[in-house]
């Protein structure tokens, strides 16, 4: 038996709940008005001597009990419904986090098998390019070392989305030189931005390190300057400047376009999980919405701070990740 999806229950349950409440409270404000004025009538009668002293003492106690037996009733059915408002909530957040974990595993599942399958394709594609003489295969091959890549790069965002949810990302801090690292991680992707005009230009202080996690660092500048390469193909941009400086006690690493742009409005959410700016049926930039996301979390997880800038559409865009720093400075 298919089990159904009890939020549209829990809602309709829960909107049902909110007006009957605001009904109980409507009447409870009216019962007290009603029994304000029942006193002052009593009060009034005992003024004008048409009732005694002790005859609207009794009307007032039985008064008075009768309400207090009547909100009895009305409380604990109220607290009954709460508590089976609150079995229900959670018995609902217990199967959106199971249909979580299910999705996360099978997220996880499909992109491994996938690896495997592109991993052979993108070999059998760069041995096509680099043997092949005849100028047809050699386009052939490229392209699908392209897609390839796109896939792989697809497949890593996934792998990383769903290790950073579960919390399975470990994180091992190391003193890395700067210039080395984002020389390392820059290397693979110069080919691919000669291929579309694309130079891609390092601005790195000598000398500069920072205590963090290796693979968290390559991870976050991998995916900003893949976003900046894909905003300038698909902006026409010409050039992608990935900085790293000291300001104010803390290590910068700024990426830059000159490519698509943003909207300077849309800053606060380029680092939304699946956001992608524009309308998906004309998109003309590959992705997931994913990458942004990865490098804000990745961010979070080694004290960093993230940020977007961008004059906007078409005006380029500058990602700008900040981490505690220090004296960075290490001898020549």
């Amino acid at each position: 038996m298919i089990k159904r999806d009890p939020s549209r229950f829990l809602l309709i349950g829960f909107l049902a709940l909110l007006f009957l409440c605001v009904l109980q409270v409507g009447w409870w404000i009216s019962d007290n008005l009603s029994y304000t004025r029942e006193i002052e009538r009593d009060v009034n009668a005992i003024t004008t001597g048409t009732m005694t002293a002790d005859e609207a003492l009794a009307r007032i106690e039985a008064a008075s009990d009768g309400r207090a037996n009547r909100y009895l009733w009305e409380g604990g059915f109220f607290l009954v419904v709460l508590v089976g408002g609150m079995a229900v909530l959670t018995r609902t957040l217990r199967y959106d986090n199971e249909l979580r974990r299910r999705q996360q595993n099978f997220l996880a599942a499909v992109s491994h098998e996938f690896k495997s399958p592109l991993a052979s394709m993108q070999l059998g594609a760069e041995t096509l390019v680099m043997r092949s003489q005849e100028a047809d295969a050699k386009r052939l091959g490229q392209r699908i070392l392209e897609d390839c890549e796109r896939l792989l790069r697809m497949v890593d965002n996934l792998l990383d989305t769903t290790r950073i949810e579960e919390g399975r990302h470990p994180l091992a801090s190391e003193k890395i030189r700067l210039g080395n690292a984002v020389a390392a991680v820059i290397e693979p992707f110069e080919e691919r931005a000669a291929r579309h005009s694309v130079t891609i230009v390092q601005h790195i202080l000598d000398g500069l390190t920072l205590d963090v996690d290796r693979t968290a660092f390559d991870t976050i500048l991998r995916n900003l300057v893949d976003n900046a390469l894909k905003a300038c193909v698909a902006g026409n941009g010409q050039r992608v400047d990935v900085t790293v400086a000291e300001a104010g006690g803390r290590i910068e690493l700024q990426v830059s376009d000159d490519g698509l742009g943003f909207p300077p409005e849309d800053a606060g959410l380029m680092f939304e999980k699946f956001y992608r700016l524009g309308d998906e049926q004309r998109r003309k930039t590959p992705g997931t919405g994913l990458g942004l996301y990865i490098v804000k979390r990745l961010a979070e997880l080694t004290h960093a701070r993230v940020g977007a800038d961008s004059a906007g559409p078409g005006q380029g865009a500058t990602i700008t990740v900040s981490w505690p720093g220090g004296d960075t400075r290490q001898a020549a």
